[in-house]
């Protein structure tokens, strides 16, 4: 039986998350790289879809999102669809598939993110990014 103490705090911890993700996209959007990863634990490990494919520490994440802000060419569009989060105790994931659009080119980057709550408020520690690889599909199924 869960207690009803518990199931509150939960939902406290996933509202929590939700503004930090969406503070996180607003982050994107204003191209703010320092702003986007103020919530990252400093080890953060990432798997992004832009080069390197791996990476740990935030502050060489913050500098890979400088790097793509600054090459961008066009509007950036960044769109959060289907945002799950989950919540226990002192760990969280969340996992959403967005719609990224720079000028003419277009993606859709599928993403999970874990959360550790450290100090008293949650900080990304995991990152995981991907892009569908459409093999032998008809380029009008693609979701």
């Amino acid at each position: 039986m869960t207690d009803p103490n518990d199931r509150a705090h939960m939902s406290a911890d996933v509202a929590r998350i939700r503004d930090l993700i969406e503070a996180w996209r607003q982050a994107v959007l204003a191209k703010d790289a320092a702003a986007l990863v103020s919530h990252y634990a400093a080890d953060v490990v990432v798997f992004d879809v832009v080069p390197p494919a791996s990476l740990r520490g935030v502050e060489r994440y913050r500098e890979n999102w400088q790097r793509w802000f600054d090459s961008m060419k066009g509007p950036l569009t960044f769109e959060m669809r289907e945002v799950e989060v989950a919540a226990s105790g002192d760990l969280a994931y969340a996992h959403s598939v967005n719609r990224v659009a720079v000028g003419e080119q277009e993606d859709i980057v599928r993403a999970t993110v874990c959360f550790r709550k450290i100090k008293g408020d949650w900080r990304v520690v995991h990152e995981h990014a991907s892009v569908p690889l459409m093999m032998d599909m008809d380029p009008d199924e693609k979701s």
